[in-house]
C-alpha cells in the first residue's frame, strides 16, 4: 500500500489554484495541474477524484464562510448602528482579515467558476452587501423600487472596488486605508446625495 504524502497533495493543491486562476475551472486541465505539481496524472487521481474535488477543496470553505461572514455583519445591530467613520474602519480591518488572506480563492470564486455550483457566488455576495447598504440607510422601513435599485448599483460598485484592490499588492495599512475610503464613499447616506 502506497502512503499519500502531504507535500505532494499540497503541490497539487497549489498547482490547481494557479491553473484555476489562470484558465478558470472550465478550461483547466488535470494534465496541466499534475504537470505543474511535478506528478504523473495517475498520482493526481490518488489524491483527488478529479478537478471538481480539487476545486471544492480550494474554494469550498471560502464559499461557505464569506456569505456567512457578511450576513453576520448585516445582522449585528452594533455594526450597523456605528457612525460611518467607525463602521468604515471596522469593515476595512475585517475585509483585510478575511478577504485579503483568501484573495486567490475569492478571485477563483468570483471570476473562474462558470459552469459549477459556485458560479452564483458573486451575486450572493452582492446581494448581502446590498442588504447592508439598505439597513444602514433605511433601517427597517419599507423602501421604494428606485431606492432598492440604487442600493444594488452601489453594492455592485463597492464590490468592484474591493475586487480591484485585491488584484494589487498592498501592505495592511495601505489596503485598510483604501477600503476605509471606499466604504466611506459607497456607504454614505443616500439622503445626502443629490
Amino acid at each position: 500500500m502506497q502512503v499519500k504524502k502531504k507535500s505532494v497533495e499540497e503541490r497539487i493543491f497549489e498547482s490547481g489554484k494557479r491553473e484555476f486562476l489562470e484558465k478558470g475551472y472550465r478550461d483547466s486541465s488535470v494534465a496541466r495541474i499534475a504537470g505543474g505539481a511535478g506528478v504523473p496524472i495517475g498520482n493526481f487521481y490518488r489524491y483527488f477524484s478529479g478537478k471538481r474535488q480539487l476545486l471544492d477543496r480550494i474554494v469550498g470553505s471560502v464559499y461557505d464562510f464569506i456569505p456567512k461572514f457578511i450576513a453576520d455583519l448585516a445582522g449585528t445591530t452594533t455594526v450597523l448602528d456605528m457612525p460611518l467613520e467607525q463602521f468604515s474602519s471596522f469593515i476595512a480591518k475585517e475585509l483585510y482579515r478575511v478577504f485579503w488572506r483568501n484573495r486567490d480563492e475569492l478571485c477563483i470564486l468570483l471570476y473562474k467558476c462558470a459552469g459549477t455550483e459556485y458560479e452564483d457566488f458573486r451575486a450572493t455576495v452582492n446581494t448581502l452587501i446590498c442588504n447592508i447598504i439598505i439597513k444602514r440607510n433605511f433601517g427597517d422601513i419599507r423602501i421604494t423600487d428606485a431606492e432598492r435599485v440604487m442600493a444594488k448599483v452601489v453594492a455592485n460598485g463597492y464590490l468592484a472596488g474591493i475586487l480591484e484592490l485585491l488584484d494589487m499588492e498592498w501592505d495592511e495599512q495601505e489596503f485598510t486605508g483604501l477600503i476605509q475610503k471606499i466604504t466611506l464613499f459607497f456607504f454614505s447616506d443616500f439622503k445626502t446625495r443629490g
